[in-house]
């Protein structure tokens, strides 16, 4: 999926996520230890900063496909919306229980026929990966995540099929570089390569 930000500071800001499926849950309760903080650690993906008070993306162009967008880059299976605009990943949603859908009646600042949540409510949404079992060489991404928890691994691997292998056997990795002059293969948990990676001579994969 591929969402765009219109702004001021960055005219057209476009962030390719995998491709995945939506479905509507409900709208859940929130406050300020946050119920989706799959994002606690991140401080940027891409040329989008994360509000390191709320473990949040804040957009005036907020949408549903945005949220999709921003949280299928680290594979989370639920996101949320709030008060119109604040997006947020998680890989677990309710802790704090459920809300009347009537909570949940702002508009999307992006678009106006979508329901974002509302004052310390969630419209939150599961998200699902179709399971394809390939990967496609690309140029690495010129964007970069920011965190301050390591994104990746980094494992022995002979060739760039034993590499993509390695990432196939774990869930929790999207990408690989794989170095092969030094038979080495990073493994990310973004489909961005953390901004650490960013002088490493590679290869780079994307799981399907």
């Amino acid at each position: 999926t591929i969402a765009c930000i219109v702004g001021l500071a960055v005219p057209v800001l476009c962030v390719a996520g995998r491709v995945t499926q939506m479905s509507y849950i409900g709208c859940y309760v929130d406050n300020e230890g946050r119920d989706l903080r799959g994002l606690s650690s991140v401080s940027k993906i891409g040329q989008l900063s994360i509000d390191k008070s709320t473990f949040s993306l804040k957009s005036e162009s907020m949408t549903h496909e945005l949220c999709t967008s921003v949280c299928s880059l680290g594979v989370f299976p639920y996101f949320g919306i709030q008060v119109g605009k604040e997006c947020f990943c998680g890989t677990s949603y309710g802790s704090l229980g459920a809300a009347s859908e009537t909570d949940c009646n702002r508009v999307c600042t992006g678009n106006g026929a979508s329901k974002c949540g509302g004052p310390w409510r969630n419209s939150v949404f599961a998200l699902t990966y179709p399971k394809k079992q390939y990967f496609e060489q690309s140029q690495r991404p010129t964007q970069t995540v920011e965190s301050i928890h390591s994104t990746y691994w980094t494992s022995a691997a002979r060739t760039d099929i034993e590499c993509m292998g390695l990432c196939e056997a774990s869930a929790a990795c999207q990408a690989v570089i794989f170095a092969g002059q030094q038979r080495l293969c990073h493994l990310l948990r973004f489909a961005y390569p953390p901004a650490s990676l960013g002088s490493t001579d590679g290869d780079f994969f994307a799981r399907g």
